[in-house]
């Protein structure tokens, strides 16, 4: 059987792997090291700027639930940053990282969505950001620039989330609203001066405006440009704290933005080419939903299409533009934060030619010389690939099913026991991470070491970080399959430490489906432990409500709480694994015994709690997600 699997997965991923293949940016080995130090638990993506000794990346660390920007400095390790605090304290957040080497500077933006302050809908951080070297020649927030405009509508919904919808004024929430639209480089202050010639600063400013029945004026003010009033009050601090007559938002600098700009309060994904930053935006509307008698249910807000943009960035200057002829294209719309891969992204490029994908999902554009857009064939031509890949994709199917059957028909003569099926799967581990891992690994070195043509150095670079890419997601499979930890424990008679599992499943299968992941573990739990057979049933578990998340939910983000209490009953404690996802739900109370003898998934995950000496409950409605908590007992030691 080893024999027969490793030549189903090499054939497989030989002839059908690049279009299988996400562009996710695989990890470097050289931020091993600032991972370490910074106790980072998530890269989301990475942007390479190494000609510049420099490399970008959105990471989270342990815990976090939420991803931050931050430059690595590759020669001096001690000069790596964070640039940027995630502002909407979430997941998901950032968009694309693009770094453009002609002007060395990165691009990336922020669309925070539905975050509810005070049960109001803030946009915290929205907005295009541009990050170059700062003074000292090196990366850091002295460098970032955010453009988003203030306008009025922003100020009025804060005024609404830090006063109106609030017991008291929160003055310093509102401060640290406006303060996010300020120059990084500086130290901004909210100065008034009073009608008796007082100036006062911050709070101070925010309360005499307040408790004088002055603020809804300049909430409301507009001034040219919409621009909120709010910016004529908004000053440096001098070297002394005093505020100067410098105003602390300039617009990022740019007289053009603060003309033509607006607050970008959209997704955006940016693409570098021919020396230029290319930028898409969904656009979305108001949808009416009706039910089978017509009968209006509500109004929601979806995505229709994407705009495409130029980004006009000079030493003085920055516009997003949009030249002739850009207006009239519809693309496809994206997935936040970034398009996973090159064959359904709606801007590509392929064989050093940049690619538009229309909204109907069929047609293309091709970038012309003068910049502009024409209407062109498919990329990936049918005509000079569906025979080889017809053919490809028959042999592969053949293969599958056999692979299937005879793992079916091994199971079925052995009573299909669990025990057996463990060990099946452990094998199969094996098998994957010693021979197929390890060849697709000598495969890559060698295409590293050809000698090729200039013009197919494009190519060769792809197929290593394919090779790459597939390499990191066989090695997901091999733990999905048999847990570090769990086959470890089956080899020198330990226990396992279950949320140390329980997590590693949660984060592949975020990284894997970009589902976002927030993890909510109580305060100094750690580690917990389990024998190695009910860490078994307690890993399928998890697997099996993670994949009716991916395949019925539709959800957008998950959420993982790990709690412990004190076992009424014996001495130890009990250990709970909550999974909560945002999705469609379903009605659990409408099913009957009858029906849910049908549900294998439901039937096995509590036959399987029930092995593992625990107890699994589902709690559902339509329309309000899903939560499933998890029940073990575990002695009370090793937390």
């Amino acid at each position: 059987m080893r024999r027969f699997f490793s030549f189903f997965v090499i054939f497989t991923f030989g002839l059908l792997g690049p279009a299988f293949l996400g562009a996710q940016e695989s990890l470097l080995p050289e931020l091993s090291d600032f991972i370490e130090k910074e106790n980072i638990d998530i890269v989301f993506q990475t942007a390479d700027a190494k000609k510049e000794d420099w490399i970008f990346l959105t990471a989270s660390k342990k815990g976090q639930g939420f991803e931050n920007l931050y430059a690595v400095n590759l020669r001096e390790p001690a000069a790596s940053l964070l640039i940027l605090e995630n502002p909407a304290g979430k997941a998901g957040v950032f968009s694309n990282l693009c770094y453009l080497a002609e002007n060395q500077t990165l691009y990336f933006g922020i669309h925070s969505g539905a975050a509810l302050v005070n049960g109001v809908q803030l946009f915290l951080g929205e907005g295009t950001y541009h990050l170059k070297k700062d003074a000292d020649g090196k990366f850091s927030s002295k460098g970032l620039r955010r453009f988003s405009k203030l306008e009025p509508w922003l100020c009025q919904r804060a005024k609404a989330a830090y006063f109106d919808n609030f017991p008291e004024p929160d003055y310093a929430g509102f401060l640290n609203f406006l303060f996010g639209f300020c120059d990084f480089d500086v130290t901004p202050c909210l100065a008034y001066k009073t009608s008796d010639g007082r100036t006062l600063l911050n709070e101070d400013a925010l309360c005499f405006l307040y408790e004088n029945s002055l603020l809804d004026a300049i909430v409301t003010g507009e001034k040219e440009g919409y621009h909120s009033a709010f910016e004529d009050y908004l000053f440096c601090l001098d070297e002394d704290g005093r505020p100067s007559r410098i105003h602390a938002i300039s617009a990022n600098h740019s007289e053009r933005f603060f003309t033509e700009g607006a607050a970008q309060v959209e997704s955006h994904y940016f693409k570098a080419f021919g020396g230029r930053v290319f930028m898409l935006e969904n656009i979305g509307s108001v949808k009416k939903i009706f039910d089978e008698r017509g009968n209006f249910i509500k109004s929601e807000w979806s995505k229709d299409f994407s705009k495409l943009y130029l980004i006009y960035d000079s030493e003085n200057d920055f516009l997003i533009t949009q030249p002739a002829g850009y207006s009239e294209l519809r693309l496809e719309i994206f997935e936040t934060p970034f398009p996973a891969r090159v064959e359904t992204a709606p801007i590509f490029d392929f064989n050093k030619k940049l690619y538009l994908r229309d909204a109907n999902h069929t047609d293309f554009y091709q970038l012309q010389k003068d910049f502009s857009f024409q209407k062109t064939d498919s990329p990936f031509k049918t005509s000079q690939q569906s025979p080889f890949l017809m053919y490809a994709a028959f042999i592969f199917t053949l293969i599958f099913a056999g692979a299937l059957v005879f793992m079916k028909k091994k199971l079925r003569a052995a009573g299909g026991t669990f025990e057996l099926e463990e060990k099946i799967r452990a094998e199969i581990s094996s098998d994957i991470h010693d021979s197929v891992v390890q060849d697709i690994r000598a495969v890559r070195l060698d295409v590293e070491r050809l000698k090729v043509q200039k013009e197919s150095e494009g190519l060769q670079q792809t197929a290593v970080k394919n090779l790459t890419d597939c390499i990191k997601k066989m090695r997901d499979i091999c733990y999905s399959l048999n847990p570090a930890e769990i086959a470890n424990a089956s080899l020198n008679g330990s226990k396992v430490d279950v949320i140390s599992v329980v997590q590693a499943l949660c984060e592949q299968f975020s990284d894997k489906t970009k589902i976002s992941f927030l993890l909510d573990c109580e305060k100094n739990l750690t580690s917990a432990f389990l024998n190695q057979k009910e860490a078994s049933y307690l890993a399928r578990i998890v697997l099996e409500i993670l994949s009716n998340i991916q395949k019925h939910s539709f959800a957008s983000k998950f959420t993982l709480i790990i709690r412990r209490k004190n076992d009424e009953k014996q001495a130890g404690k009990i250990l709970s694994f909550i999974i909560i996802d945002d999705g469609v739900g379903c009605e659990i109370g409408s099913l009957s015994r009858k029906n849910l003898k049908t549900h294998f998934g439901m039937r096995n995950m509590r036959l399987f709690a029930k092995a593992a000496g625990g107890k699994i409950e589902f709690l559902s409605a339509k329309d309000e997600g899903m939560q499933v908590r998890l029940s073990v007992k575990i002695e009370d030691t090793g937390i």
